[in-house]
């Protein structure tokens, strides 16, 4: 190891005690959060008040993401919430904004520090700071290609959400009174938009999931679509006082609706009521929309159970019978995968017992429909041989290939800890496909024909590892030489191409490496140096710049 390595982990635990000492904690947690949810907001948006700056939709999520990484010290500071957002707000002056820049540059430090660890950055000392730069070209490249592979699958809006400001415009007039239909009229078309235009694979089967979670899958979409539904009311009220300040006059009327663009865009509401109309709009249960707004909720007496960390941020706050919120993170931090992420990290053991069989089986179910849709091919489940299993096997007859996938269907990863994982998953599935290669011609056609029910002879094949997301590390990537890799949207763009051309299964592993470098060539725009400074000293990194309107036109092309 570096001297320069040794001296990165010696200042890691040097930030972790100045973190914890900065005098930040005897703040409110109402004013971090509010300060924090306004930074981040005028990132979406481009600036209240002007929309000058630039929006920047990943920074404000990375923002958000990576307060996942100090919400431990959250119990800490008092719950004090104030007479309003402006009296939450007085507190803020110069210390308290240096302190909130540590805490940023120290969240972003925890979220590298994992991967230091793991060999995804060299160390370079000079005289101040630490420069951080990949181990070599070839590393770069298989990052890209793994990070695409996770954008390609993320959950997302497969149109944009509607927009009725004039509605909020009339309601912001009448507040505190809010007419009934103008606030229906926000609510109930958000509500149908995020129930029918969210893209994401389901984790776990309908049964698996209720099981799981003691809920159905269709309340939980429904809850979540009704809180998402709500952020935007939140977020529309926001930008119609924002507008309806910019020619208001006198000054007291400008001022008050500028302090009523920033109640909504970091709101603290009543608990029941957010529930409670949450669960009127979706027709489900109160106790039931509670509980499923509880998983996604902070709550400082009990830090532990609320799963949050390595990216995944609960979206609620709750402060006695209050909850405070970014709208924004509403949008962003509610996927099925956080459900199981947050199991993972609180109840290790239902997780093993009810969640983790369930996994791999819903992913192959997935797979069997996009290749059964080629004409011709034929698909077996859990192949066994003398030695092993094939999790999927497909066979087209008229061409005499085969097809045998091994499928490792981990949580989607946040967070290093979580890579690791995949890496070794991956590794796994790619030691089970050599095995089955090291046979002989004729062992490889007995077993494919007791699969199909018929002699076969001289059958070309073809190896893939099916993951949820990504593939982890450059280890993995090595590691898979040869195989084709795979996720459930680079199938379904793989299928597509190839009943388009009428290719067959032998031809799988060069559409798929094609695909992969076509959205390679339209998506990733390249590497930047970024540097923050944090106690002291700057820390400087590379970071991928992507093109994620050609990530979305790629998905959207394969899905429709």
């Amino acid at each position: 190891m570096s001297s320069a390595f040794d001296e990165i982990l010696e200042f890691e635990a040097r930030a972790d005690e100045a973190v914890a000492k900065l005098s930040l904690w005897q703040q409110p947690i109402r004013s971090i959060l509010s300060v924090l949810y306004l930074s981040a907001d005028s990132k979406f948006v481009g600036g209240r008040f002007n929309r000058k700056a630039q929006r920047d939709d990943e920074v404000g999520t990375a923002l958000i993401n990576r307060l996942s990484y100090v919400s431990g010290f959250f119990d800490r500071c008092p719950r004090l919430i104030g007479a309003d957002i402006d009296d939450a707000l007085s507190v803020v002056d110069k210390a308290f904004l240096a302190d909130i820049e540590q805490l940023l540059g120290y969240a972003h430090f925890c979220e590298i520090l994992p991967l230091v660890r793991r060999g995804f950055f060299s160390v370079e000392r000079p005289t101040s700071g630490f420069y951080l730069a990949h181990p070599s070209q070839q590393f770069m490249e298989h990052e890209e290609t793994d990070i695409l592979m996770s954008e390609m699958v993320l959950p997302h809006d497969l149109v944009p959400p509607p927009y009725p400001i004039e509605r909020c415009v009339r309601m912001v007039k009448a507040w505190p009174k809010i007419p009934a239909d103008d606030l229906i009229g926000v609510l109930k078309p958000a509500y149908d938009h995020y129930l029918k235009n969210i893209f994401e694979l389901p984790l776990l089967d309908d049964d698996a999931f209720a099981k799981s979670f003691g809920f159905a899958r269709r309340e939980f979409l429904g809850i979540r679509a009704a809180l998402m539904g709500y952020a935007d009311f939140c977020l529309g009220m926001a930008d119609a006082a924002e507008l309806l300040s910019i020619r208001a006059s006198p000054r007291y009327r400008r001022a008050a609706l500028e302090k009523e663009a920033r109640e909504w865009a970091s709101p603290l509401l009543n608990r029941n009521h957010v529930i409670g109309v949450a669960a009127g709009v979706a027709g489900v249960d109160p106790s039931v929309a509670e509980k499923i707004t509880d998983l996604f909720t902070i709550v400082l007496k009990d830090l532990k159970q609320t799963g949050g960390g390595e990216g995944f941020f609960p979206p609620f706050l709750r402060i006695d019978n209050a909850l405070l919120f970014s709208p924004h993170a509403v949008k962003r931090m509610m996927p099925e995968r956080n459900l199981l992420y947050k199991m993972v990290r609180t109840d290790q053991k239902t997780f093993d017992n009810l969640v983790s069989s369930h996994l791999e089986p819903s992913l192959l179910q997935d797979a069997i429909v996009c290749l059964s849709s080629m004409d011709g091919v034929e698909v077996r489940q859990n192949v066994r041989w003398q030695d092993g299993e094939i999790d999927l096997l497909a066979f087209h007859e008229a061409t005499n290939t085969a097809l045998q996938v091994q499928a490792k269907a981990a949580v989607p990863p946040q967070g290093a800890r979580m890579v690791a994982q995949i890496e070794s998953r991956t590794l796994e599935a790619a030691n089970q496909i050599k095995r089955f290669l090291e046979l002989d011609g004729g062992d490889k056609d007995k077993i494919c024909s007791s699969a199909f029910g018929r002699k076969l002879e001289g059958v070309n094949w073809s190896s893939a590892v099916m993951m949820r997301t990504c593939l982890g590390t450059e280890k993995s990537w090595k590691g898979i030489a040869g195989y084709v890799p795979l996720n459930p949207v680079l199938l379904r763009a793989v299928v597509k191409r190839m009943i388009g051309e009428n290719a067959s299964l032998a031809e799988i592993e060069v559409v798929a490496r094609d695909e992969l470098r076509r959205l390679r060539a339209m998506a990733v725009l390249g590497w930047h140096k970024k540097s923050f400074r944090l106690f002291g000293e700057t820390i400087e990194l590379p970071l991928l710049s992507l093109d994620y309107g050609a990530i979305s036109a790629f998905r959207n092309a394969v899905l429709n």
